[in-house]
């Protein structure tokens, strides 16, 4: 059923309202005695209404038509009947002008109006239109950005997996020789061993990002965290010459993963000290920020090359070459299961600087 056709019992109906209404008017001031000017001057009044429901219902064409009809009606009335009792005609007449009058004006107005009100449903529906196809072409990019994505993680970990592979298969036919030496053998035997564990990582850190673990959050104090992060990494520290300091308040705490925490601030430590080619040091400065807690974790290293800067928490993305790539992208991820962020707040030549934001708890 078309518009027209549903709007058509609607419009039977409002121009019966308007027909009886007139009719019943036109019937009253003929049936009226001549003398009763009163009576007759408050018909004339009355008959505006069903003349201005006229041009609200209708278009111009047809408010005219019915004005036109009572035009006609109240002429013969004027002349017929009322003509010299007392009440000069022309002011009945000039009444019966402004009939016309108001009624083409309110059916003007009416027309633009419906008009105007048209023109905003098909600009609304055009918006809803133009919004619905944008929707789906943002769902389409985020559909091609997601199999982008699969399609560089599975490109990495190929990458990733095919060079402990290659040398897993060298090992292996050096191995297979029966005339290789016990040294030989000792030592692609210990290679074969190193490329086995460093495949390991690789697939271990491919299940740290593809599936994050479920936090069990707590009330963590960072101070005991950093404490023990560096006391993993002080080996490495000593080794390289790298200073690690620690400004973190023992009473500032955070609501974490205590296990989590450590993991993803292990990982940031870690490439803090091995970003040093000369004696350095690596600082974790922590402050609180109204309901949120801010540590910086700042080395003194060389800084992230410009190439690397825009995707350093994508996987398999690393500025060392016998880093797995995936070290920010698994730290990146936990923290964002903490409830947390993790950026890149500044790097250059004098060092690198990452903030680990996290919700801040009331010390116990």
């Amino acid at each position: 059923m078309t518009r027209a056709e549903r709007a058509a019992p609607r419009q039977r109906r409002r121009a019966l309202i308007v027909g009886i209404g007139l009719l019943g008017l036109t019937i009253a001031h003929f049936t009226s005695p001549p003398h009763a000017h009163n009576v007759h001057d408050l018909l004339f009044k009355v008959t505006f209404l069903p003349l201005i429901l006229a041009a609200l219902w209708f278009d111009v064409r047809g408010a005219m038509i019915w004005s036109g009809l009572v035009t006609g009606a109240y002429l013969i009335h004027v002349f017929g009947q009322l003509h010299g009792h007392q009440q000069p005609v022309w002011a009945w007449v000039g009444d019966i002008a402004l009939y016309n009058v108001v009624t083409f004006t309110t059916a003007f107005l009416s027309s633009r109006r419906s008009q105007a009100l048209a023109r905003a449903e098909a600009q609304a529906h055009e918006l809803e239109d133009n919004a619905r196809a944008l929707l789906q072409a943002e769902e389409l990019a985020r559909s091609s950005e997601r199999l982008r994505a699969v399609g560089e993680l599975a490109a990495g970990m190929a990458h990733e997996i095919r060079n402990p592979l290659g040398g897993i298969r060298g090992a292996g036919e050096v191995l297979r020789k029966t005339d290789a030496s016990p040294a030989a053998r000792e030592e692609f035997g210990a290679l074969l061993e190193t490329e086995i564990a460093r495949l390991d990582r690789v697939v271990a850190g491919f299940l740290d990002f593809a599936r994050p673990p479920d936090p069990v959050t707590t009330v963590v104090h960072p101070a005991e965290v950093v404490a023990a992060v560096f006391l993993l990494v002080r080996s490495e520290a000593r080794h390289r010459d790298v200073t690690l300091a620690s400004e973190v308040p023992e009473r500032l705490a955070v609501r974490a993963d205590g296990d989590l925490l450590r993991q993803v601030l292990l990982n940031l430590v870690l490439n803090a000290v091995q970003a040093h080619d000369a004696p350095g040091s690596v600082t974790i400065h922590a402050t609180r920020a109204d309901d949120r807690v801010v540590l910086r974790i700042s080395d003194r290293g060389a800084g992230v090359p410009d190439a690397l800067r825009n995707r350093l928490f994508d996987p398999y993305v690393s500025g060392r070459v016998d880093g797995t790539g995936l070290g920010l992208a698994v730290a990146a991820r936990v923290t964002s299961t903490l409830g947390g962020e993790l950026t890149l707040e500044r790097t250059g030549a004098d060092g690198t600087t990452f903030t680990l934001t996290l919700p801040a708890a009331d010390a116990l």
